[in-house]
């Protein structure tokens, strides 16, 4: 999965904004000590190389909202992270990019949610996503074969236990999950996959709310027929000046279900600008995206997930024409975020995918009515 996306920075930015909407007056710090190692299966030291690191956050708490997603999704608290990563003594493949990284400093935007308790330990799942830097890529050491540009996507999540030890302090233990890339913005970029463990304390207040609080945004609540439209691009192998562009479609019909989620079937296309040419091999190849005809069309079904005025959609889809390059290329799945404007209108970043591959982002809008 490796997609650089501006919905990452408008997904920050619905957070910071939510706080005048949805903003309660609990809150907490967390400081996360972390170790692990890179868990990329055919990359070679599956284990083996070493990442230390951290996460820090601040959160709002949320649980006692009124908003019914909230109490149907589980959601306790939402709010911002920063990630350290040290990545500098992983091998990669077969020790061809033995000491071509660096360190990966990231902003996300995070969403804690509560799967149940056991006693007074609480079992918790943190996802994230946001934007992160590095210093060694690609186009500055050519070794570097996973990482294609400085600013990638940072994709995160956290499954672990919060153990109260005192009124104001909690002690957090569990796993991480942390996957950077630009999803094909530049290429080479084959994305990187890391776990880690960690414990780490979380510092909070208890004030009483006295005032009940709730959005003044609701999702839509019924069926509806959405479409969507877009522009996206890929880049060319090691030409970090080049991309070649295609534009994506979709038409679908929503189930609703309930406010937090709706399942979804629809058809897909997608226009290229630019097809491939075995004459020009080299700046028109695009791996499993690579067509010989200007459409691709498939059909696909999937859900939504509705957490306020953000969507998280992921879609999974069989080619109904693609006169594909890479014949095995059958399937496709898409995913990403929709920024709702309305309850009707939204912004959208849709990664199109084939197996853990990207194909590329398509930045659009979609209507649902």
């Amino acid at each position: 999965m490796k997609k650089l996306s501006l919905s990452l920075i408008i997904l920050i930015s619905c957070i910071v904004f939510a706080k005048a909407q949805i903003a309660p007056e609990n809150h907490s710090i967390i400081f996360k000590p972390i170790f692990g190692t890179h868990v990329n299966s055919d990359q070679g030291h599956l284990f083996q190389d070493q990442i230390t690191g951290f996460d820090a956050a601040y959160f709002k708490d949320i649980s006692q909202n009124a908003d019914k997603w909230i109490g149907v999704s589980g959601a306790k608290s939402y709010g911002i992270g920063f990630i350290f990563r040290d990545l500098s003594k992983l091998k990669g493949t077969k020790d061809t990019s033995a000491h071509a990284f660096g360190q990966v400093y990231g902003l996300v935007a995070q969403m804690d949610f509560q799967l149940f308790k056991i006693g007074k330990a609480k079992i918790n799942f943190t996802p994230g996503v946001g934007l992160g830097y590095t210093n060694k890529y690609y186009y500055n050491n050519t070794k570097n074969r996973f990482l294609g540009s400085p600013v990638n996507e940072t994709i995160k999540a956290d499954l672990g236990m919060e153990l109260p030890l005192s009124k104001y302090t909690d002690l957090l233990v569990g796993f991480g999950f942390l996957h950077v890339s630009n999803g094909g913005a530049t290429v080479p970029n084959g994305g990187l996959n890391t776990g880690n463990v960690y414990i780490g304390l979380k510092l909070n207040n208890q004030k009483p709310l006295t005032v009940e609080r709730k959005s003044t945004y609701t999702t839509l609540q019924r069926n509806s027929i959405e479409l969507s439209a877009g522009l996206g691009a890929r880049g060319v192998f090691a030409n970090r000046n080049k991309s070649l562009y295609k534009s994506g479609l979709y038409a679908g019909y929503n189930f609703y279900l309930n406010d937090v989620m709706s399942l979804k079937a629809g058809a897909d296309a997608v226009y290229y600008y630019t097809v491939y040419d075995p004459n020009n091999a080299n700046d028109t190849f695009q791996n499993y995206g690579t067509s010989y005809d200007r459409w691709r069309t498939g059909i696909s079904v999937g859900a939504d997930i509705n957490l306020w005025r953000i969507t998280v959609a992921a879609q999974i889809g069989k080619y109904i024409h693609y006169n594909r390059f890479m014949e095995k290329a059958t399937w496709y799945w898409t995913f990403g975020p929709t920024f709702n404007i309305t309850p009707h209108l939204g912004l959208q970043a849709k990664t199109y995918m084939h197996f853990a591959q990207a194909d590329y982002v398509n930045w659009g809008v979609v209507y649902r009515f």
